[in-house]
């Protein structure tokens, strides 16, 4: 079965790691859907990805979809922790628990047990938030209450010598038992551990000799030791995720169905190993796959069942038809049945097989076929209770057959429930392309235009990707993206320019002022100068545009938001834009404008409206799209004024992706 969190010895590879971070400082702190990315800036930047009762590594699969962070552990990470300097990553007595230390004194814990949480932690020890408030038997996790870790498993640093290490095999069943239990080792590693030394994993402790007890502690402190290198390995089975550790995994040596990859750090492997565990089912794999087996055994019971019911009706059918057949020889049989039954069973009677006379029943032979009657019935009455028995036994049938497609029913809602969570999975840690940080749209003939969000990304967006001959542009009213047209030498149509202009009115202040149209201008590159006129201020994110201004027809404030398939990473993606383009790529899309409705409420009704729009298995890229995806898209409170389908033909990422 795949690993499906990290174990002591991971952990104790990838903190040894993460310590090299220390002097770095925690720039943000995000949650996505569950799972938390600390981004750290030093040197160079690390993004590291917590996943209670799971993992705590160096990602570079996971990406912020830079929505908006409501989770109260974000919230407060980013009020306590941004900006502090990074002073050490450790590992707690070489259990499943670590912490980030910040300057001041300031911990984030990281708990990888089942049931572990993600707890801020402030200097004197009190916790000021967690990734969830829970009271348990032996602590309770929620603000204003000292932090107390998971109860100590009893696993020690396993550097032990022969003699030690006997101590502690001593009582337990077998070799790796003896490994997980007496030195708290994983049991991948006490496997691995096995292997090395020569021993059978299934043989008694007793057994062992003091030279296999020494090369047994040898083996478990060159796992320590390769960990300590920080080097990874990640093992996989027909494809499947099998498991990462921070050892050479020779035990798979001479495997002929698993194939072991080996990568420069364990947090690669981890990456790596995590991400195609979940695009394969994730951590509830396990539960759907007992969820299936269930499912398939009540299905099959209900088959038989419904089987076995038919079988029943048609002998009865066939037994009514054949009394109906042979009316006067069944009712000659009956006859005398009754006057055997009456002179207490003397005599025999042609056609009754078998007599209970006590039960007043028998079994007559009518042409082949075994009927059973009861003495007293006419055979008129024996042929209505026959086909009304077989009546019942079809109704039976029919009740079973509903079982049956019941069974099938919600087998199919258990596929498509392992299908939407794989690719959930892949759309989380799919790659973020730079511009989604910004406003952004690919114009018709594949010209990508970028916008600031804000004052700030306004200045970044004119500063970093505005060349002379690239293309500024500005809606007419003041509150507006500063939006860069990337011609790369290139000369774009008028057409491009209508395009990239609807992200540049939609994203304004005027689609807040509810207003129907907006006029949106242009500008090359090299007459914009963030240097005022003499004696003049320019805000931040404002900007001089010297010369001619090239004002574009009106631009109404419509704007389709669709989604579409990203024809590089086969994922969805959400797109905005004018009508006619968006509805050329998206699957499906909705046309906006402004109006009433809260943004998180028209994103919820347009993520709903795509996947009722859709047919599986398009339906599910629109369940799998996170809501702050669609939510980063809409301008500000809309109404919509259509759902419709789209073309279908893809979303092409520029090459400057």
């Amino acid at each position: 079965m795949a690993r499906r969190s990290m174990s002591n010895i991971d952990l104790h590879a990838v903190t040894a790691r993460l310590s090299r971070l220390s002097g770095a400082r925690l720039a943000n702190f995000y949650e996505e859907q569950g799972v938390y990315l600390a981004r750290l800036k030093g040197a160079g930047e690390e993004l590291v990805v917590i996943e209670p009762g799971v993992r705590m590594h160096a990602t570079r699969r996971l990406k912020p979809s830079g929505g908006v962070q409501r989770d109260r552990l974000s919230l407060l990470a980013r009020k306590w922790l941004r900006g502090l300097r990074l002073e050490g990553v450790r590992q707690l007595d070489f259990d499943r628990v670590a912490f980030l230390e910040f300057k001041g004194g300031w911990r984030l814990y990281v708990e990888l047990v089942p049931r572990g949480v993600a707890a801020l932690v402030s200097p004197d020890g009190v916790i000021v938030g967690a990734s969830r408030y829970v009271e348990m038997r032996d602590r309770a996790v929620r603000p204003g209450v000292k932090y107390e870790p998971p109860p100590p498993s009893g696993s020690v640093l396993p550097d032990v010598d022969p003699g030690v290490l006997r101590d502690r095999l001593r009582g337990q069943r077998d070799v790796v038992r003896g490994l997980v239990r007496g030195l708290g080792l994983p049991g991948e590693a006490a496997e691995e551990a096995a292997f090395r030394a020569g021993v059978e994993p299934q043989r008694s402790p007793e057994e062992l000799s003091p030279g296999e007890l020494e090369a047994l502690a040898e083996a478990v402190a060159s796992l320590i030791r390769e960990a300590g290198e920080g080097r990874g390995y990640r093992a996989v089975r027909r494809g499947e995720p099998l498991e990462a550790a921070p050892f050479r995994l020779t035990k798979y040596e001479g495997s002929g169905d698993v194939e072991v990859y080996e990568y420069q750090s364990i947090d690669e492997a981890l990456d790596d190993h995590f991400y195609h565990l979940a695009a394969a089912g994730g951590a509830s794999a396990g539960g759907q796959d007992q969820e299936r087996a269930r499912l398939e055994r009540a299905l099959e019971e209900a088959r038989r069942t419904a089987e076995s019911y038919r079988e029943k009706a048609r002998e009865l059918r066939a037994a009514a038809e054949a009394v109906a057949s042979n009316y006067h020889a069944v009712a000659e049989a009956l006859e005398c049945a009754r006057r055997a039954w009456r002179s207490r069973g003397a005599g025999e009677c042609p056609g009754v097989a078998e007599a209970d006379y006590g039960r007043g029943v028998v079994t007559l032979d009518v042409a082949g076929v075994r009927v059973k009657a009861r003495i007293g019935e006419s055979v008129d009455k024996l042929i209505v209770r026959l086909y009304a028995e077989a009546g019942e036994y079809e109704a039976k049938a029919e009740r079973a057959l509903k079982s049956v497609q019941e069974a099938e029913a919600r087998l199919r809602e258990l596929e498509r429930r392992a299908e939407l969570s794989r690719l959930a999975a892949r759309v989380r840690a799919r790659k973020r392309y730079w511009f989604e940080k910004y406003h952004w749209i690919v114009t018709r003939n594949g010209f990508l235009a970028v916008g600031g969000r804000d004052a700030s990304q306004n200045e970044s967006v004119v500063k970093r990707y505005l060349g002379e001959k690239d293309i500024f542009m500005h809606a007419d009213i003041h509150g507006a993206p500063a939006v860069v047209l990337l011609t790369r030498g290139r000369t774009p149509p008028e057409e491009d320019l209508v395009d990239a202009a609807y992200i540049a009115a939609a994203y304004s202040r005027a689609w807040r002022a509810g207003l129907g149209s907006v006029s949106v201008y242009w500008a090359w590159g090299s007459q914009v100068s963030k240097s005022p006129p003499s004696g003049e201020y320019l805000a931040r994110g404002a900007f001089m545009v010297y010369g001619r201004k090239n004002y574009l027809p009106p631009i109404p404030l419509q704007l389709a938001v669709g989604l579409a398939v990203d024809n590089e990473q086969q994922l969805p993606i959400v797109i905005a834009g004018p009508e006619d383009l968006v509805a050329r790529r998206s699957l499906a899309y909705a046309l906006l404008a402004p109006g009433d409705e809260g943004v998180e409420a028209v994103a919820g009704k347009v993520k709903e409206a795509w996947a009722s729009k859709l047919e599986y298995p398009d339906s599910l890229l629109a369940e799998a799209i996170p809501l702050d995806e669609v939510k980063q898209r809409i301008p500000g409170r809309s109404r919509v004024l259509k759902i419709a389908r789209g073309r279908g033909e893809g979303f092409n990422p520029p090459s400057e992706a």
